[in-house]
C-alpha cells in the first residue's frame, strides 16, 4: 500500500512528521479520512484527535484544540492550535489547566 507524507505542527512545534497509510481527523463539515492521492484540499479542522496510521500499521494518535488541514496528492499539513501527541497527555495537568482557565473566566 502506498504512504503520504504527514506534518503535524504548532506554533511550538513540529509534533509528528512521517510516512502514513491513513489519516482521520475532525473536519470543520465533519470526519475526514484521507488516504494517499486524495485530492487537494483546504479546511478548518474542530477540537479533536488525529488519528495517523503509520506505514508500518502501528497508530499516532495527536491532539488538537483546532486548525487547518492542507491535503496535497503526497503531503499532509496539519496546522493545530495547540498539538499534543496522545502518550504526552497528563491527566493531572489537564486537570489542573482547565481549572486555571475557568478560574480566568470568572
Amino acid at each position: 500500500m502506498s504512504t503520504i507524507q504527514v506534518d503535524v505542527v504548532s506554533a511550538e512545534a513540529s509534533i509528528f512528521s512521517g510516512q502514513a497509510k491513513f489519516v482521520a481527523l475532525p473536519g470543520e463539515a465533519g470526519e475526514l479520512g484521507i488516504l494517499p492521492g486524495h485530492v487537494p484540499l483546504i479546511t478548518r479542522i474542530k477540537p479533536g484527535a488525529v488519528r495517523i496510521e503509520k506505514a508500518d500499521g502501528d497508530e499516532e494518535f495527536v491532539f488538537v484544540a483546532g486548525g487547518i488541514l492542507e491535503v496535497q496528492p503526497h503531503h499532509i499539513t496539519v496546522l493545530g492550535d495547540p498539538a499534543i501527541r496522545g502518550h504526552d497527555l497528563d491527566e493531572a495537568k489537564a486537570t489542573e489547566a482547565r481549572k486555571s482557565a475557568e478560574e480566568a473566566l470568572k
